[in-house]
């Protein structure tokens, strides 16, 4: 079995990978961390997941968290995460993270500790978001410039970066078909009277509300003709399968920096 490590263990996806991974005969639970001054920390992995007791308290301590597990799964916040990786690379554990919100000098950080451990990067993990990453770089080739480019993603109303990492990596595929680099097409702000589009540009939006999970539109804007390229995801478990099944993966490789194209390929 593969010893799973959560880091953000009392989080929403956390406590969800907490469920699966117990009823799971491939998979069992190493141990579980979350921030410092949590007020769950010391109680029981299965009690915070609505199950009988497994005997795991929840630590602050990512050092125990590394030494415990064979990988680790981290849905924490981009802060922590920079936290949890000198100590993974100090244990050598290799981690797999499914944290968003990373400025260029954090993801610069990950690249790096991916030169000591295996280090792999998802900002989504809905076989369906999978599939709409190859989908908008198929239709972002084909449908050339002549049409514009609007990502719109609605997530839960305490999600705090936008736009989300989803719809960024929704924009480096396209851009990339487009034979070019995102931070050289992307647009964040329209506010007031805004100038008009310029071509090849790549808009973004964003709406937080309530209990959405995570919601994903790709338009491709053309003259007298749209199309739309969208992926809802409406309960989280929908992340598991492919959470555990990146995990594995990232478990068996060499250092290096990896994303989920890289798994993709090695499907192929």
């Amino acid at each position: 079995m593969i010893r799973i490590g959560l880091h953000g263990a009392a989080g929403q996806m956390g406590v969800m990978l907490v469920r699966v991974i117990a009823s799971s005969s491939a998979f069992s639970i190493a141990a579980g961390c979350d921030r410092s001054g949590s007020p769950k920390i010391g109680q029981d992995l299965g009690s915070l997941a609505g199950l009988a007791p497994l005997g795991i308290r929840l630590t602050d301590d990512p050092k125990t968290l590394c030494r415990a597990a064979d990988v680790i799964v981290d849905y924490s916040a981009a802060s922590a995460t920079m936290g949890l990786l000198p100590v993974a690379v100090a244990n050598g554990t290799p981690i797999l993270v499914g944290t968003t919100g990373f400025d260029e000098a954090q993801r610069a950080e990950l690249a790096e500790a991916g030169k000591s451990i295996p280090v792999m990067l998802a900002a989504n993990m809905s076989i369906s978001v999978i599939a709409m990453y190859e989908l908008v770089r198929t239709a972002a080739r084909l449908l050339g410039d002549e049409f514009d480019i609007e990502i719109f993603d609605f997530h839960p109303r305490n999600k705090i970066d936008a736009p989300s990492g989803t719809a960024l990596e929704l924009g480096e595929y396209a851009a990339e078909a487009r034979g070019s680099s995102l931070s050289d097409l992307m647009v964040t702000a329209r506010h007031g009277e805004a100038p008009p589009t310029n071509r090849g540009s790549i808009g973004f939006s964003s709406a937080r509300g309530g209990d959405v999970v995570c919601e994903n539109t790709v338009f491709f804007a053309g003259s007298g003709q749209r199309l739309e390229i969208t992926s809802r995801v409406t309960d989280y478990t929908a992340f598991a399968a492919t959470t555990l099944d990146a995990a594995a993966w990232i478990a068996r490789q060499a250092p290096g920096f990896y994303t989920m194209a890289d798994l993709l390929r090695s499907k192929a």
